[in-house]
């Protein structure tokens, strides 16, 4: 008795795939003209692209703890509010906060005349294009409206976002290599921001510390002005000296304690990042067939139901 139940049920399995199959094969052109639509417009989407090109920076960070050299004073330092030691900031988690802080980021943008740069009109002339055509680009790209008054906050903020969306700053744990890079659909471009990136921001973080360090230094020199001890005076002493030396090495270095291995450069014309236009195209091409075939099948439900 259970034989003759399992196989009705295998029975009606297969009637069941073939009425699928039948319903398919009915709707094939349905699904055909579902994929080649979809298809079309994403190749028209992919083609209207521009390459996008990145170019990097790596640097050798040269920053040392000085905390074993503040630790006998750590203590005495402290009760005057002035931090003399501990943990230092890498200079890629530096970096990363100055591209995560919108004052910084709001004075680099207008120190480097960004916003006038991507408002201009031939701010694209360098864009590369899948086959060297921008046709398409031309086509959907919308035209400037010069009598409308232009909110600069507004493309400022919109631009920093841009900034922080293309910018990429990380640090090889096994080597300690900073890699700084940049993206950008005009590969001339990349090289350019980068270096000046680094270079405002190291400016700015030297000059910080530069007046942290001159804090110390008038700290301890009135220590040691106060002090009888031959041992305390020697100590501050080697601790003014020890600030001396960090101060000389900083302002020493290119960049913000780092040096630099390899330099920006303008990527190969073939080099390009994204848009990956065949993975588009494939992963279009599968999803049509599927809601090919699913509208297919629902309109086939629709059909029985009105019968």
């Amino acid at each position: 008795m259970s034989q003759v139940n399992e196989n009705s049920y295998v029975e009606e399995d297969e009637i069941d795939l073939r009425e699928l199959w039948q319903t398919i094969l009915k709707g094939k052109k349905i699904i055909a003209g579902v994929t080649m639509t979809i298809v079309t417009l994403t190749l028209i989407y992919a083609l209207k692209l521009p390459n996008v090109y990145t170019s990097t920076s790596i640097l050798i960070p040269t920053a040392e703890s000085s905390g074993s050299s503040f630790a006998g004073l750590g203590g005495l330092a402290a009760m005057a509010g002035v931090s003399v030691g501990g943990g230092t900031m890498t200079p890629d988690v530096a970096f990363d906060s100055l591209l995560n802080n919108y004052e910084f980021m709001k004075t680099f943008v207008k120190n480097n005349k960004i916003v006038e740069r991507y408002s201009s009109a031939d701010a694209d002339k360098n864009y590369v294009f899948a086959l060297g055509f921008r046709g398409l680009y031309d086509l959907f790209k919308s035209q400037p409206d010069e009598e409308k008054e232009k909110d600069y906050d507004l493309e400022t903020y919109n631009i920093i976002k841009s900034l922080k969306a293309s910018f990429s700053i990380s640090s090889d744990k096994k080597t300690g290599l900073i890699t700084v890079a940049y993206s950008d659909s005009d590969r001339t471009y990349p090289p350019t921001i980068i270096n000046a990136f680094l270079k405002d921001a190291s400016a700015y973080l030297v000059t910080n510390n530069l007046r942290i360090m001159d804090v110390k230094l008038g700290y301890f020199e009135k220590e040691m002005q106060k002090s009888d001890g031959f041992e305390l005076r020697q100590s501050l002493s080697a601790m003014i000296s020890g600030i001396l030396q960090e101060k000389v090495m900083m302002q020493s270095k290119v960049y913000y304690q780092c040096d630099v291995l390899t330099g920006p450069a303008e990527s190969y014309v073939k080099d390009k990042t994204k848009p990956k236009r065949g993975l588009i195209l494939v992963v279009s091409f599968v999803t049509s067939i599927i809601l090919g075939i699913f509208l297919v099948f629902f309109l086939e439900f629709i059909r029985k139901e009105e019968k």
